[in-house]
């Protein structure tokens, strides 16, 4: 197939040349050359993927710069015809010695009724107002092949937003089973459609329907999957997670096993056919040359080619008639009665409260303003069309819910922020597993229900969400930012971008948390490699977008600033709607880089802002995240930035208590490896340098306090899980206290995560065994029941609620069993245990006087 394309790709350029040539001079010296502008030959369907067989068409979309005329009143629309008539001959005229290619023009603007030669605006034109789904799915293959090759380039950059639509568009899975079924329907013969390996059953155009499809429906947000071939655009879709790998594999096995098929039919007579011939002698034949040997060879034959559509057919009907039948099998006809007579007030609350709402006047409200949408922007005929076909299943997802109250609210101000755009109803529609995730999220978290609708537009990345690993590794995340940032094509794109992978990874995150497949530990480490990955590219672009706007060549000295990570992120124990606490510290490195340029504090400071603005400056996107710096030294009063000798100094001679205990969790998480370890053995003799005396002691105690007393109490009886007696902080403080009072003569214990710290100091025999138990059980439950917390609500504070029936929620989300009642006592009743022990172990290790 390349070879054939590349001989087609030499004809084309020669031709055209010379056609260009020999009119140019036929029409005088002021059509040679600029005056008239360039001109393109665009290869579009297997000519532009480079998948030609021995008897393609070409097809051909011929573009020239600009319209104009000369003195004469001759117009470059009148040129560029003729220039495009005689390429057009060249190519397919009959000569004694046979013809090159059959070439078809009706891919170009306006079809075969439109111009032969189009100029670049009037192209623009037409797309931007007349373009349809099927143009679209043309255009994916499209490439210059002749001509000036820079024309064809603006032009394809130029209807990137037409073919890749930005926001995410499942109404093109609809356009393309309309398209399919007219060529189903021009296949009236059942035993050609069964014979043909193009466009019959599980032919190559259902494989090129699948990854079209798929591609059109991603590629607007995602422009990794942009290829032009068959097979390159599939393992492509499958790289991303768009596509399962298993049958990515098999769906390119089998188009080459049709493609090889058809070159076989074809090399024969050079005809253009696609039609496994009825004679047994011909299939035999055939069967020969497709390497099949011996008396079964035509058996084989047919038996590999029933695998092979069988596959491709499946994976077609998956993607474009599967939802529709299972939507079909999942009819309640107590929801179709529901749904047919929601002007029915008292039916409609009897029906609404089997079903399981508490509140059946407010959820017969949502559904009427689902159905007609809000008065300001009735619902047009097509999102009727589109709710009615869903409302079904919908219902069917919400009556199975944990509060299906909430989940209804939640999809009603969803649907109303989307407003007219259908293409969020068609995803769900097609994407039943989509939907039912949706009403889960929706039921089971208000924080990322809030956050979802913050970025309705995130919808499509729920498609991902089975495919996707449920454990990314940090170099994973960063491989796929690195790919999306280099694909951008300038700042704010790349601002943009960063903060579109930021909210999908967090939203991936948080579905295989409300799933139940990410444990506490592993959701907090997620969100740790996240925000790395984030910050490292941040400080990447920082740097680049400084060199470029100082005009300093890059260098070592100029990559020389570090980030320390302070707090849950140094920790990796970052939470969902944790700030990320960052201290800037650099390295002069070579002097003579300097020389003539800035000073490398203010050169750093420059760097250290613009990494804070690229994660916190709102965009269209929102942010990524809010930054605090007041952890560094001095605080407030001090420079953003400081040097890896002044960082020194500071805590050798001014830092405080607290600052050494927050250098605890300090680790490097972007910046140079040399500069860390320098930073590392600063940290280390300035936390572990000595042990802790008891005025220190009692200080942190002191501490402690103050932090109970103004943020732990006031919350009803059961206290502040975090910051309140025997919370998570009790924990922290303790095992922190016992790292710098014996870190000195103890190494191991010098670990940054307080569940490594209670492992580590129960070895080393600093905490006994009941005591490391009772702690690590505490910080255990502790963790779990915060995390759930943070997911059921969008607000601060970790308190648990002191009206119990207001628990029920929770208790079943960490898997309490029984009654409602039964539940909500025995979440309380471990929560009291784990608050007792741990004040407990706390109190036995710091006792002081209490006032």
């Amino acid at each position: 197939m390349r070879e054939i394309t590349a001989l087609a790709e030499g004809l084309l350029e020669t031709a055209a040349a010379c056609a260009r040539a020999r009119l140019a001079a036929e029409w005088g010296e002021d059509w040679d050359g600029e005056r008239p502008g360039r001109f393109v030959v665009l290869g579009m369907g297997k000519l532009g993927g480079g998948e030609l067989n021995y008897s393609s068409d070409v097809d051909l979309v011929y573009v020239y710069e600009r319209d104009g005329a000369d003195a004469h009143g001759r117009t470059n629309r009148e040129f560029f015809a003729r220039l495009a008539e005689e390429v057009t001959r060249a190519l397919r005229d009959v000569t004694p010695d046979g013809f090159c290619f059959r070439v078809d023009l009706r891919l170009r603007p306006g079809g075969g009724e439109g111009p032969l030669a189009v100029s670049l605006g009037a192209a623009l034109s037409y797309y931007e107002a007349f373009g349809q789904t099927w143009e679209r799915a043309a255009w994916l293959k499209a490439r210059p092949v002749g001509g000036d090759r820079q024309l064809g380039a603006a032009l394809l950059d130029a209807l990137v937003p037409f073919v890749q639509r930005r926001y995410l568009d499942f109404g093109t899975i609809e356009d393309l089973q309309v398209m399919k079924r007219r060529v189903d329907a021009s296949l009236r013969d059942p035993g050609a459609r069964a014979r043909d390996v193009k466009l019959g059953r599980g032919g190559i155009r259902e494989v090129e329907f699948v990854v079209q499809a798929q591609q059109l429906v991603h590629g607007g947000k995602d422009p990794r999957v942009q290829a032009r071939s068959t097979l390159g655009a599939l393992a492509r879709l499958s790289s991303c997670g768009y596509v399962d790998p298993e049958q990515a594999a098999a769906l390119a096995v089998a188009y080459r096993f049709l493609r090889d098929v058809e070159h076989k039919l074809q090399i024969v007579h050079e005809r253009q056919t696609h039609l496994v011939p009825r004679d047994e002698a011909e299939v035999a034949a055939l069967a020969r040359r497709l390497g099949f040997r011996g008396p079964e060879a035509v058996a084989q034959f047919w038996a590999t080619h029933a695998r092979h559509t069988a596959v491709v057919h499946e994976a077609f009907a998956a993607l474009f008639h599967g939802p529709a039948e299972e939507r079909r099998r999942e009819r309640d006809p107590e929801i179709d009665a529901l749904l047919e007579g929601l002007d029915d007030v008292e039916a409609t609350h009897a029906r609404l409260e089997r079903l399981g709402f508490a509140d059946p006047p407010a959820a017969r409200r949502e559904l009427r303003l689902l159905r007609e949408g809000p008065p300001h922007a009735p619902a047009s005929p097509r999102r009727r069309a589109a709710l009615a076909a869903l409302a079904p299943a919908l219902l069917v997802e919400l009556a199975r819910s944990a509060t299906p109250d909430h989940a209804l609210h939640h999809l009603a101000t969803f649907f109303s922020t989307v407003g007219a755009r259908t293409s969020y109803l068609h995803l769900l529609l097609e994407n039943l597993e989509v939907m039912r995730l949706l009403v889960r999220l929706f039921a089971t978290s208000e924080f990322l229900s809030q956050f979802f609708l913050r970025h309705p537009e995130l919808l499509d990345s729920l498609v991902r969400a089975d495919l996707v690993q449920i454990v990314r590794s940090r170099a994973g995340m960063v491989e796929e930012l690195d790919a999306r940032l280099a694909a951008a094509s300038d700042l704010e794109t790349e601002l943009d971008t960063l903060r579109r992978f930021r909210h999908e990874e967090f939203l991936r995150i948080g579905v295989h948390d409300i799933q139940g497949k990410l444990e506490p530990d592993e959701v907090a480490a997620q969100l740790t490699s996240l925000a790395e990955t984030c910050v490292g590219a941040a400080l990447a672009l920082a740097r680049r977008e400084v060199l470029v706007r100082s005009g300093a060549p890059g260098g070592p000295a100029a990559e020389g600033l570090a980030v320390l990570g302070m707090g849950t992120l140094g920790a990796g124990e970052l939470g969902y709607n944790s700030d990320l606490d960052l201290i800037f510290v650099y390295d002069t490195g070579e002097a003579a880089w300097w020389s003539g340029r800035t000073t490398p504090h203010e050169f750093f400071t420059r760097i250290a802002q613009r990494t804070i603005s690229a994660l916190q400056t709102p965009t269209r996107e929102g942010l990524a995240y809010r930054i605090d710096t007041r952890l560094r030294p001095s605080g407030n009063q001090g420079s953003l930035v400081c040097s890896a000798e002044a960082f020194e100094a500071y805590h050798r001679t001014s830092a405080q208590l607290w600052e050494r205990q927050a250098l605890i969790r300090a680790r490097l998480v972007a910046g140079p490896p040399a500069l860390a370890a320098r930073l590392e053995e600063i940290r280390t003799r300035f936390v572990y340098g000595r042990g802790l005396d008891a005025a220190e002691r009692l200080e942190m105690v002191r501490m402690r306090e103050r932090i109970e007393r103004e943020r732990g109490s006031g919350r009803g009886e059961l206290g502040d899980i975090k910051t309140g007696r025997g919370g998570l902080v009790d924990i922290e403080f303790l095992v922190q206290m016992l790292q710098l009072a014996h870190g000195h003569d103890h190494p191991a214990v010098r670990v940054r995560d307080t569940r490594g710290a209670l492992a580590a100091l129960a070895a080393e025999g600093i905490l006994s065994d009941d005591e490391a138990r009772a702690l690590g059980g505490g910080y255990a439950f502790l963790r779990a029941v915060a995390s759930r917390l943070r997911l059921e609500r969008d607000q601060p504070g970790e308190a648990l609620d002191a009206e119990p029936g207001k628990l029920v929620p929770l208790a079943r989300r960490l898997g309490y069993a029984g009654s409602d009642d039964e539940a909500v006592a025995a979440l309380l009743e471990d929560h009291a245990r784990h608050r007792d022990t741990v004040r407990a172990v706390y109190d036995r290790r710091l006792a002081t006087p209490r006032t």
